[in-house]
């Protein structure tokens, strides 16, 4: 501001030639680097910055974007401790609920493998009656053919459903160990706060 002869505050940049300038408005061709708001006796009130690259910008937003990740991963360990500490209130507890679990998937791999082996008991007998007519020199009738395919592809349905389930099994145990070690953690934590 202009009072009278001396300015109770100005500006002080650096222009496009690398000189440094004094004014009480930086001119729009300098606008765009940094400068200093000077206050009465010569101390800097404000600093602006200088207006950011396209990179320096696109680096920021990557740090915002990876520091935001990190605070959410945070927030949901939080939330599923929280859930954990609710549900369970022993090591025994969360045993006991994996061993049901991993027991249903058990019985369910068990039942899909008699039915396999039901399925290749149908698919032998449908080979030994092409092998029959190949025997007495006859062409196998077409339903031979056709209902090898709908065996071979419940078959094919029946193995992947038991890897899948193997896998989903493996999973399951895993996640239960991760949880079982989090608890005793998390307990720990609480009895030595105490």
């Amino acid at each position: 501001m202009w009072t009278g002869q001396v300015w109770a505050e100005y500006y002080r940049w650096v222009d496009k030639n690398g000189e440094t300038q004094y004014g009480d408005q930086v001119p729009a061709e300098d606008s765009q680097h940094g400068r200093e708001i000077v206050g009465e006796g010569g101390q800097v009130v404000e600093k602006v910055e200088p207006a950011k690259t396209p990179e320096e910008r696109k680096r920021l937003e990557e740090e915002r974007r990876i520091a935001n990740l990190q605070r959410q991963k945070i927030l949901d360990q939080e939330a599923y401790d929280r859930v954990l500490l609710a549900t369970f209130n022993s090591v025994e507890e969360i045993e006991n609920v994996r061993d049901e679990r991993v027991n249903l998937i058990d019985q369910s791999i068990k039942l899909s493998k008699g039915r396999l082996r039901k399925q290749e008991k149908e698919l032998t007998k449908l080979n030994d009656s092409r092998t029959r007519f190949i025997d007495k020199d006859m062409q196998p009738p077409e339903w031979i053919s056709n209902n090898e395919a709908k065996v071979l592809k419940r078959i094919d349905a029946i193995e992947e459903y038991v890897r899948d389930r193997s896998l989903e099994k493996a999973k399951l145990k895993k996640q239960f160990d991760k949880d079982i070690k989090r608890y005793k953690e998390l307990t720990n934590l609480d009895l030595t706060a105490r």
